[in-house]
């Protein structure tokens, strides 16, 4: 699977309800996301083929660690995205809507730049 938004949602999805309900349903998976659990069944098989999840004995989807590497810089780039548009001036639903948007095509080094700008105090 090229990596892609919607691999990187579905990737991004499985960590954040991991670390809230300390496990993962495709059913969980569909309702966060607003998916048919189909859709749901196939992103998971293609992300299993491509060794970024796996299933555990109980049924529940787990990232590898190639996934999880994945899904935390995504989440990074959202969460400083969607804190550095608040900062602008931009509501806290229409800055996580948008910095979702972006963190898919930003450049590695205009995040970096964007990083260290808000770690050097901007806000």
């Amino acid at each position: 699977m090229k990596r892609n938004n919607s691999t990187e949602d579905y990737l991004k999805c499985i960590l954040v309800l991991d670390l809230r309900k300390g496990y993962v349903r495709a059913v969980d998976i569909a309702q966060e996301l607003g998916v048919t659990k189909p859709s749901v069944s196939v992103a998971m098989k293609r992300l299993k083929e491509t060794e970024l999840i796996y299933t555990d004995k109980n049924g529940y989807i787990c990232l590898t660690d190639k996934g999880r590497e994945l899904a935390e810089k995504v989440n990074r780039k959202h969460s400083l995205l969607t804190k550095f548009l608040i900062g602008i001036g931009v509501n806290e639903r229409v800055a996580s809507k948008e910095a979702c948007l972006i963190e898919h095509d930003i450049g590695e080094e205009t995040f970096e730049r964007l990083e260290a700008l808000y770690e050097r105090g901007f806000s």
